[in-house]
């Protein structure tokens, strides 16, 4: 590699250490909900409210949310709009959080956002009672600099945890949208799909459209649309989705009608998804966005996220990376696999339950390789406990070491005909994707995908 790109990887190392390591807040904040979302407000309006530099439509739910964000931008992008994603978490760069027109935020464009959202950052990171995550808003406010700078026309983001109380805030809101909702986040959340939902209904807006998935939760969100005013459609993806073959699916749409794609994956809970998306687009058309059927053909044939039931070039067997990290997930994810049993390499972080995630996996995998991820101010399962878990069901289990030894391990234990499963946690999957796709050229090349280097 030469000099050039390893100043780039030092300039953009600088800027992540900065992001996700000096921000980083190691004790507890004070709990004050409604404080969070003022200071959060506070810390947009110090940058000049970059956050309303062109229309936004917001993405919240438990389940498919970064996939039904990423597949609304790319379609957006496809009809020819301008148009900045921003996610959360990423895999391997935290460029990754900062998409325009289909590839990631270059070193230059995070540089100059950071210019001028530190000193914004420096002064709300010294006050030792403020109740919002400084390292959190820095993060979205260098997507929406970035997003100002490239002069977007649209931005498709992704709330972060719940939405009520959510650090994205103040957007130019123009649809809101929430996908399938599930027990995830309980601690920050609540333990019933009721309060899940009234979280999640937060994202809702006065005369502003919403599109959600009418399913569990579906009348908290509908009574909290009426009581604020905000008009909502339930979306039935079984209806929607009319057919399906493989990768090809057949979506049926109010205004756009018929509209056949073929996705990336043949993964059922991606054409789910789809039609999640595909709903929120027909939304925008009939709000007279210039989106067609076309844009959806181009947008949803794209690779869009990665980590999402994603089979990696390994030589001699199958390995698929995907992030499923609670119970709904992960049956959603062996749903998508075909019969063959499972080698799996699991790690889990926060507050997951060890006894949970192993009864998800049970049916399908043979034996697990449990790692452990040791991530800057995040909690990680004790790989003992999963261990544990995993035993007193009968599985085969064991502690594999550090992620990519625990995944040489697994390659090795993969017999003839099996698939060697990596989930539980997008940080796992960013911590042994560098195997196939080196994280330096996904930093240099811009995209999670990047073209191998000619020696």
């Amino acid at each position: 590699m030469g000099r050039p790109a390893t100043l780039t990887l030092q300039r953009y190392e600088a800027l992540r250490r900065y992001v996700d390591v000096e921000l980083v807040r190691r004790e507890p904040r004070r709990k004050d909900p409604e404080g969070k979302v003022r200071t959060a407000l506070a810390f947009n309006a110090a940058l000049g409210d970059p956050q309303r530099c062109a229309p936004a439509v917001q993405v919240a739910g438990t389940s498919g949310k970064g996939s039904v964000a990423a597949l609304i931008a790319a379609a957006l992008d496809a009809a020819g709009l301008r148009t900045g994603l921003h996610v959360s978490p990423y895999l391997q760069s935290f460029s990754e959080k900062t998409w325009i027109s289909g590839r990631y935020a270059a070193v230059e464009d995070l540089e100059r956002a950071l210019a001028r959202a530190r000193p914004v950052a420096e002064r709300f990171r010294s006050d030792p009672d403020g109740p919002a995550s400084v390292h959190g808003m820095t993060s979205l406010a260098l997507s929406y600099l970035a997003f100002a700078e490239a002069r977007v026309s649209a931005q498709v983001i992704e709330t972060g945890v719940g939405g009520r109380y959510d650090l994205v805030q103040g957007l130019d809101l123009a649809l809101a949208v929430v996908t399938d909702l599930g027990l995830d986040h309980l601690r920050a959340l609540g333990a019933t799909l009721e309060e899940i939902a009234w979280h999640k209904a937060g994202v809702l807006r006065l005369g502003v459209p919403a599109v959600a998935v009418r399913g569990p939760g579906w009348e908290v969100l509908a009574a909290e649309a009426e009581r604020v005013g905000a008009p909502l459609e339930g979306v039935d993806p079984a209806r929607v989705l009319v057919e399906r073959a493989g990768r090809r699916v057949c979506l049926r749409l109010p205004a756009l009608g018929e509209v056949e794609v073929e996705l990336s994956s043949a993964a059922p809970f991606l054409a789910r998804n789809a039609a999640v998306a595909a709903s929120a687009l027909d939304r925008l058309a009939r709000a007279g966005w210039p989106v067609g059927p076309e844009a959806l053909r181009e947008g949803f044939a794209r690779r869009v996220l990665p980590g999402r039931c994603e089979a990696m070039p390994e030589a001699g067997v199958r390995v698929v990376l995907d992030g499923a990290h609670n119970p709904q997930k992960l049956g959603a994810l062996l749903e998508a696999l075909d019969g063959r049993p499972l080698v799996a390499v699991v790690a889990a972080t926060g507050s997951r339950t060890p006894e949970a995630l192993v009864r998800a996996l049970a049916p399908r995998v043979r034996c697990l390789v449990v790692t452990e991820l040791g991530l800057y101010g995040k909690e990680s399962v004790r790989a003992s406990a999963l261990v544990e878990a995993a035993r007193e069901r009968g599985l085969v289990a064991w502690a594999g070491g550090e992620p990519a030894c625990a995944l040489e391990r697994a390659l090795e234990e993969a017999r003839a005909g099996e698939t060697v499963l990596v989930t539980g946690s997008l940080y796992l999957l960013g911590a042994v994707r560098g195997r196939w796709y080196p994280t330096e050229e996904v930093i240099r090349q811009r995209t999670s995908w990047p073209a191998p280097r000619r020696s």
